[in-house]
């Protein structure tokens, strides 16, 4: 049964939001960009994951995606867990495609592609580390029947996975695309005893749920950048121009000829997810360019957005 199913990382939704309203030939769009292109990937790589998942005996297996939890301060993300009455297995899913070889002595995973050499992180030292905190969470609030297991799994044909010729350390729990269920069956065959009934099974899964925690993410702030280095105005949904203008109801485009009656509201949830998380009919107004009017308001009360406040001190949220 998924308890937590698939859906766009905020980070991918963040970074997406800022590649399209970053003000044109700013010195950090490459880094956006390059940025963007690796959060798809990885969002890939959980789809593909969690396509495979939906394979498994859904009634014998608790399912989350992109689990966020929180242990003495430090926060924490899993890709994807399984609950069973026998044992937790952690998933770390990757979408690197090319060769990759594994350094087991400097713990990383180096891809040779086109001439060019890029690092990662091992992904066995990241599922590992996220193994250890689920532990101590699970200790943490009195969970501790459980045995945790970790696995890397990696989504595409394309991964070219090889090790050094004088590297002997452990790959057992390393895997791609359908071997997921070989791995998964091989601790089947190691779990025979069950540790707990399915009604504390259910009860963790509701608890895991009830601590999921997203992390607040300032987009911003993390590729240095301030509001004022965000363009105004509704984007054109065809060309992506901006500014849209508003005339007589209707967004018209001044570039592609485009027009909509709704493209504010795309911008909206711009706002909302890069200024700041609540907008008042003022600061829409000189967000969207429109006059000082009773149009702005109008837009807002149809946006079926949150309100708070009254009259003058109205404003709106997701």
């Amino acid at each position: 049964m998924i308890l937590k199913d698939l859906t766009p990382p905020d980070r991918l939704i963040l970074t997406e939001r800022l590649e399209r309203r970053l003000i044109i030939g700013h010195h950090k769009h490459s880094e956006v960009e390059r940025s963007l292109a690796k959060r798809r990937a990885g969002y890939w790589g959980e789809i593909t994951l969690n396509k495979f998942l939906k394979e498994l005996p859904q009634s014998k297996y608790h399912i989350f995606h992109d689990l966020q939890l929180q242990i003495e301060g430090v926060h924490f993300q899993i890709d994807a867990l399984l609950l069973t009455k026998y044992y937790i297995l952690i998933i770390e899913a990757k979408n690197i495609i090319g060769p990759l070889t594994f350094d087991s002595i400097f713990k990383q995973l180096i891809r040779n592609q086109d001439g060019k050499e890029e690092i990662f992180e091992d992904p066995r030292v990241q599922a590992k580390y996220h193994q250890i905190l689920l532990n101590r969470w699970l200790r943490y609030h009195g969970f501790n029947l459980l045995p945790v297991e970790h696995l890397v799994f990696f989504s595409s044909h394309h991964s070219y996975l090889k090790t050094k010729p004088s590297d002997t350390s452990d790959f057992s729990k390393v895997c791609k695309a359908r071997e997921i269920f070989l791995k998964i069956n091989d601790f089947e065959n190691e779990y025979r005893r069950k540790k707990i009934d399915q009604q504390a099974a259910d009860d963790l899964g509701n608890f895991i749920i009830s601590q999921h925690t997203p992390k607040t993410i300032n987009i911003l702030e993390e590729f240095h950048l301030t509001t004022k280095n965000i363009r105004t105005g509704t984007c054109c949904p065809n060309c992506s121009f901006t500014p849209m203008i508003y005339v007589r109801g209707i967004w018209s485009c001044p570039s592609c000829k485009q027009k909509s009656k709704d493209a504010h509201l795309e911008g909206i949830g711009d706002y909302l997810y890069l200024i700041k998380p609540t907008i008042t009919n003022s600061e829409f107004r000189e967000f969207f360019h429109l006059p000082n009017n009773n149009v702005p308001q109008k837009m807002l009360q149809s946006s079926n957005l949150n309100s708070s406040g009254k009259t003058k001190n109205r404003y709106y949220f997701f």
